[in-house]
């Protein structure tokens, strides 16, 4: 009676539900239509896809080093030492991965003082000596001392000789200090420890998987040609 009474005077038309509206039937109306629904959830997936497509294209493009060596110290070392180093080295190596360039990627860890550090790099030291996926390495002696020294391969020591005739061997062969060479002199080189050891580490144990073999003549090669001061020549792949 109520609802009666409240709808009296109104007629069949006024009671009637309002007609569904029409879709668009043209084009531009149909977009219109489209980006006024739907504008912001457009927005953000067209934003998710270029960002994804950006980082997709970094991983697909990024350019791997034909070298990769760790370099361990007791002190930090400064961009512009690493990066002089890297430079040094690849003048003697070789383009291994063929990209018409050679490439030394140098991973410094720094055993400092600070605990919180220095047990993140003395963890990242301990990773690479169990993944043999880095072969050369460029230690301080006190590092060196503290570390490897008495470290063995499978039975063999840290270090292989390195089998080349050059001033600043040490370690029956298997190790060469810098200490008496030319680069020691080198600004970018100050405030680096008097006595640096560069070597190759043995295969054996964990490094006897076939591509820790190709990294370990890859990096003995590339020593050698850098202690004898003898550019190596691209026209030959090392041995796989």
């Amino acid at each position: 009676m109520a609802r009666e009474w409240a709808l009296r005077g109104m007629s069949e038309e006024e009671l009637a539900p309002p007609p569904k509206p029409e879709p668009p039937k043209t084009p531009r109306g149909k977009i219109e239509n489209y980006w006024y629904h739907y504008k912001w959830h457009t927005i953000a997936a067209v934003l998710i896809i270029i960002v994804s497509s950006v980082l997709i294209g970094q991983i697909v493009t990024k350019d791997s080093p034909d070298y990769t060596v760790v370099l361990a110290t007791q002190n930090y070392v400064s961009d512009i030492t690493r990066e002089r180093l890297e430079s040094e080295l690849e003048a003697y190596g070789r383009d291994i991965d063929g990209d018409g360039k050679v490439e030394v990627m140098i991973d410094a860890i720094s055993f400092t003082a600070d605990t919180q550090y220095g047990l993140a790099n003395s963890t990242k030291f301990i990773a690479h000596l169990a993944a043999a996926d880095i072969m050369l390495f460029i230690i301080d002696k006190e590092s060196y001392d503290s570390k490897i020294a008495n470290t063995e391969v499978d039975g063999y020591l840290f270090f292989t000789p390195i089998g080349v005739q050059v001033t600043g061997l040490e370690g029956d062969g298997r190790y060469w200090n810098w200490k008496e060479d030319a680069i020691r002199k080198d600004e970018a080189m100050q405030g680096m420890p008097e006595n640096l050891f560069f070597g190759v580490r043995s295969v054996g144990g964990t490094s006897e998987k076939e591509d820790s073999k190709k990294i370990h003549e890859q990096s003995l090669e590339l020593l050698r040609a850098y202690l004898t001061k003898k550019p190596l020549s691209n026209e030959k792949t090392v041995s796989k």
